[in-house]
């Protein structure tokens, strides 16, 4: 998913990974961020840079 690799990058804030996927509410995309993937996108966010 295209969310995924943009949240990889540390310099990308959520709102704007939210926008470049078609989403206008930061919230909305939260939401179906964590259905997707069972946690929301800050904390994903924050995995992904642990990892890094």
């Amino acid at each position: 998913m295209a969310a995924q690799q943009l949240l990889s990058n540390p310099d990308i804030s959520i709102e704007q990974v939210a926008a470049s996927v078609g989403y206008a509410n930061r919230g909305n995309f939260a939401a179906a961020f964590r259905k997707k993937f069972g946690l929301n996108p800050k904390a994903f966010q924050l995995q992904r840079r642990k990892e890094i």
